[in-house]
């Protein structure tokens, strides 16, 4: 598999990760890495939206996590400074910098913080998927400030084509929106319309009712009433509205209490 000059992937692919001068290289399976990079964003989005103080996973919870098996998704453990060229990575780099010489743990360090080159059917497929999930986000939730009426869908797909813009591939779709529309903003007039809601849910119910709100919505005042119930007053995408009473509906068998008190 490997010569002097060069070493042929063999439907493998790189990751990489760079740290204090030097380089780390290993050989990944495309679609197991694929899907370990997803678990592996997810799990950090269901602790942030939990609030958990340690948001980033360890090595050591990695090697230990059921869903992911580091043995199958790299090659081997071998570690090298040059892959392409065959060029081992010394001990004494991976010392100085992962204070191991264990591939098992620098591969988890190459998952968590490396740099993946995902093959182009990879790219190209997760790329028209975030995109869509960006327009429809966007759709729902901006309006044209000068008529107060929403974008239809194939504007705003051709703003961000003429704005040329990147989609980042490993972040969520809700995180790029704000950032998104920002650039395409010098192509049409767009603004988030934002509403102000007031929002009464029973003592019944306050638990999962607050979840459903603290996922959709900014909660900017709260207040739990001597029967137990929960008020607030919480900020929301306008596209959002709908879903947030839908659910909390749903939940309350319609005994939510709720009032607009302003869009902007």
């Amino acid at each position: 598999m490997i010569d002097r000059a060069r070493i042929n992937l063999g439907g493998f692919i790189i990751g990489r990760i760079e740290k204090e001068g030097r380089s780390f290289e290993m050989l990944l399976d495309p679609e197991r890495a694929w899907d370990a990079k997803k678990f592996i964003r997810e799990e950090i989005n269901r602790r942030l939206k939990e609030g958990k103080e340690k948001t980033r996973l360890s090595t050591q919870e990695l090697l230990e996590n059921p869903d992911i098996s580091i043995d199958l998704i790299f090659e081997s453990f071998t570690v090298f400074e040059d892959l392409r060229r065959g060029k081992k990575a010394t001990d004494g780099d991976m010392e100085a910098v992962f204070d191991t010489t264990d591939g098992r743990v620098i591969a988890c360090h190459i998952l968590l913080e490396g740099e993946i080159q995902w093959t182009k059917t990879q790219r190209e497929e997760e790329r028209e998927k975030k995109l869509k999930q960006i327009i429809t986000i966007i759709s729902k939730n901006a309006i044209n400030p000068q008529n107060k009426k929403p974008h239809p869908y194939q504007r705003i797909e051709k703003a961000i084509e003429e704005a040329k813009i990147k989609i980042d591939l490993m972040k969520n779709a809700e995180e790029q929106v704000e950032d998104i529309v920002k650039q395409i903003r010098a192509i049409i007039p767009i603004r988030m319309e934002q509403v102000e809601m007031a929002i009464k849910i029973p003592s019944a119910f306050t638990a999962k009712g607050y979840n459903i709100v603290a996922q959709l919505a900014q909660i900017k005042r709260e207040e739990w009433q001597s029967d137990g119930s929960w008020v607030s007053v919480v900020d929301l995408p306008a596209g959002l509205q709908m879903e947030l009473l839908d659910k909390l509906n749903k939940l309350t068998h319609g005994r939510v209490q709720t009032k607009l008190l302003k869009s902007n």
